[in-house]
């Protein structure tokens, strides 16, 4: 069985995809790997927990279920973060404009039941 790094690493190999974090619920980084290593994703674990928190609110508010994934587009990239479903981590990967959506969508969906097993 491959280790939650190992997934991780195979994540961050997709063309386009530059970061990739295993997020606790209280936004502490489980484990993280990047391409090129500036990338802070400990900031970015406690910025996504934020966020997520008040995307589950607008769900609630709206009663559209409970948040699953969440995806926010900028000018120079995107970030996917996808709700593990016992909600105690959070999948994130920080991706530049260039990355195919639909194969990043793939590839998380792919390894978020091997990384559930090493939780």
């Amino acid at each position: 069985m491959a280790q939650i790094a190992d997934l991780l690493n195979s994540l961050i190999k997709v063309d386009g995809v530059k970061a990739a974090a295993l997020i606790g619920k209280d936004g502490f980084v489980i484990e993280h790997k990047s391409r090129n290593g500036n990338v802070d994703m400990e900031t970015i674990g406690a910025i996504v927990i934020g966020g997520l928190h008040s995307s589950e609110s607008i769900g609630q508010e709206l009663k559209v279920g409970r948040l699953e994934q969440s995806m926010v587009e900028y000018e120079n990239g995107i970030i996917l973060s996808r709700m593990f479903t016992d909600g105690n981590a959070i999948l994130t990967v920080v991706a530049d404009q260039s990355v195919m959506l639909g194969n990043v969508r793939y590839q998380v969906s792919k390894f978020m039941p091997e990384i559930q097993k090493q939780l």
